[in-house]
């Protein structure tokens, strides 16, 4: 029973290890899968910001473009207006798709559209004015909804700095995730150290024990091995005579028992009388003094 219980507690350790390892494997791969993920959307957000920028950009350009036509009349000009609106307009396609997860972001892109296509609808007045009335008239119709770009621009500013507040908590939850993740492993693996090196504790002690025992064995078999080299026996067949009880020895001579055993053993005699023999020689000197008298 107690070598049981030893067996027990020396593969405890090792068994809790084992167990301690996979859960922290499995840990280990549900935080890996939960910071790709908080990686993927902070990648997400970022290039939200990015496409954001992107479409205040081709919105201003399309602006300067519109202003410079005005002033100078240049048919090149009016050309790189309109593809800056269709570059801007690509650009916020693709900001609404990148956004479907996002129905605060989607409600304000839906107000910028509006806004956009507000100011884009100024500027064709603006062109019109400009094939109708001139240079000047277009000018002042233009500066006349410059409100509507700075409108269109601050709406777009907002949806930036709200893309820009999630990017930050994203970061955070990343960070958080990976220090998470990084205590976790050096947790788990200092308990993992320390419960092996229990366990090489205990089979180092139950290997002494072993090694004590075997020595102990080793010298009981000795003292067995020396003790049985010293014990004498007499076996086999011993020839003894029927009447004086002399046995014959190994060269055919005849020896007392006292000899024989003597000779072939480690045991010595001392002499004295059976209760029978008492008896038997009482009555031949009580016989032997009567015929004396």
């Amino acid at each position: 029973m107690k070598e049981k219980h030893f067996n027990f507690l020396r593969w405890l350790p090792v068994i809790a290890s084992i167990l301690l390892m996979v859960a922290i494997a499995i840990v280990s791969v549900v935080t890996v899968s939960e910071l790709k993920k908080a990686t993927y959307w902070r990648e997400h957000t970022f290039q939200v910001i990015l496409d954001a920028q992107a479409v205040e950009d081709k919105l201003m350009d399309a602006q300067d473009s519109l202003r410079n036509y005005a002033r100078k009349g240049e048919p090149s000009l009016l050309l790189q207006y309109k593809n800056d609106t269709n570059s801007d307009f690509h650009e916020f396609n693709q900001l609404t798709e990148l956004t479907r997860d996002n129905p605060n972001q989607q409600r304000r892109l839906q107000e910028l559209s509006a806004s956009i296509k507000a100011v884009f609808s100024n500027d064709n007045q603006v062109v019109g004015i400009y094939a109708r009335q001139g240079a000047e008239a277009a000018l002042r119709a233009n500066e006349s909804v410059e409100d509507a770009d700075q409108y269109a621009l601050q709406e777009l500013q907002q949806f930036t700095d709200e893309e820009k507040t999630l990017l930050n908590r994203r970061d955070a939850a990343e960070q958080k995730d990976y220090h998470r993740a990084a205590r976790l492993l050096v947790a788990g693996s200092i308990l993992v150290a320390a419960l092996l090196i229990f366990t090489n504790i205990i089979v180092s002690r139950q290997m002494a024990r072993r090694r004590r025992a075997e020595q102990e064995q080793r010298e009981l078999i000795d003292k067995l091995q020396k003790a049985l080299a010293e014990v004498k026996t007499l076996s086999g067949l011993i020839p003894i005579c029927g009447w004086c009880k002399s046995i014959r020895n190994d060269s055919g001579y005849w020896q007392s028992v006292e000899q024989y055993v003597r000779s072939r053993t480690d045991a010595t005699f001392s002499h004295g009388i059976c209760p029978q023999c008492t008896e038997k020689f009482e009555a031949e000197i009580a016989n032997a003094q009567g015929k004396v008298f």
